[in-house]
């Protein structure tokens, strides 16, 4: 026991000084003139902040996988790793510079997607209906397909929804707690170590980033991250045949609603889906906090959205670990009549501009 808490608090201690290092690292005027300006139009944050976050979190990862030899899920997790390289590159280059093309970013999402499932050594989720299952089950090609361009749409997804201070973050501990407990109600001990280690990781993180933000995780932290987690759903529901696939849609179900409404109400405004904007809900409530000229508009909008990146723990706690098809379709209804009205009550009583703070 002793070994183990004084393993966790060097990995509290690599991360704060990492963050620390960084966030001292790039307030040198020589080093900021290096460093490319972000000025995507979604950006609601004024003054220069190191997007190095998501670089510490995956060193951090990596020390874990290196240094704890009792860590259940190192091979995975380091398979992971090696599949994410094309993505980590590609990241840190448009944290650096910000230039990087949406396109380009893509292209490596998929490279990632695919090497990750076609090199895989663990079961896929196979989908909870007759004919679906039946199908990928002699058709297992088109499984992975579905798996890949899955991946590729969740990580797309979170980077969404990194618009307002610690948002990105309260939703990764809010779906890696769902697996957590989860895993623990059914004694899974790999994937209740593996997300007990992402859990730590994503809280630190969290007091860099909430209230004020020091240091953003940046496209490394949101892509990786965020590729990492739909890995682990895909991983945890294909070894876990208790719970219903579909259960793993709702764990994901923030932000994979976020973006069906995006790309939804881009179609609609005959706007191309690819083109960034400042439209989504965490924008409308910042928007609404901004014009009353209240103080820490940016991280109150984080905690208002709650009823939304909680939902999967809210639901676990209130149906139960093992959710029964009816409580999964009623926790759909739910959340997509909460998300309506948060955005439509939003989106009526904010303005359209705001001004960066």
């Amino acid at each position: 026991m002793l070994n183990f808490d004084l393993f966790f608090l060097s990995i509290i201690f690599l991360q704060v000084f990492l963050n620390i290092f960084f966030i001292k690292l790039w307030s040198n005027d020589a080093l900021k003139k290096f460093h490319g300006v972000y000025s995507a139009e979604q950006k609601i944050h004024k003054g220069f902040i190191p997007r190095f976050g998501g670089f510490v979190m995956i060193s951090v990862l990596l020390f874990i996988t290196v240094f704890d030899q009792s860590f259940l899920a190192s091979a995975w997790v380091n398979h992971i790793l090696l599949c994410l390289i094309p993505l980590i590159f590609i990241t840190l280059l448009e944290d650096i510079y910000n230039n990087i093309l949406p396109i380009a970013r893509l292209v490596f999402i998929f490279l990632s997607s695919i090497l990750v499932l076609s090199t895989r050594q663990f079961d896929l989720p196979l989908i909870d209906h007759p004919y679906f299952y039946e199908f990928f089950y002699h058709n297992s090609i088109y499984l992975v397909i579905l798996l890949i361009i899955s991946i590729a749409a969740m990580v797309n997804a979170f980077n969404l929804i990194d618009g307002v201070n610690g948002l990105l973050l309260f939703t990764f501990v809010a779906i890696l707690l769902s697996i957590n407990l989860m895993a623990n109600m059914i004694g899974d001990n790999t994937f209740s170590n593996l997300s007990s280690y992402l859990l730590l990781i994503c809280i630190v993180q969290l007091f860099f980033n909430f209230p004020k933000a020091f240091i953003f995780a940046g496209d490394l932290g949101a892509y990786t991250f965020g590729f990492i987690i739909a890995v682990l759903v895909i991983m945890f529901f294909g070894r876990n045949s208790d719970f219903l696939t579909w259960q793993a849609i709702l764990i994901l179900v923030y932000p994979s609603f976020e973006i069906i409404f995006t790309i939804t109400r881009r179609l609609c405004c005959k706007k191309s889906v690819f083109k960034a904007d400042s439209k989504h809900l965490h924008h409308k409530i910042f928007n609404l906090l901004n014009r009353l000229n209240i103080r820490f508009a940016n991280a109150l909008s984080a905690i208002i959205l709650l009823p939304l990146w909680s939902f999967p723990v809210i639901c676990l706690i209130y149906f139960g670990e093992v959710m029964s098809l009816n409580n999964i379709l009623l926790g759909f209804i739910i959340y997509i009549i909460m998300y309506l009205i948060f955005y439509f009550l939003f989106n009526k009583f904010s303005s359209t501009n705001y001004v960066k703070r």
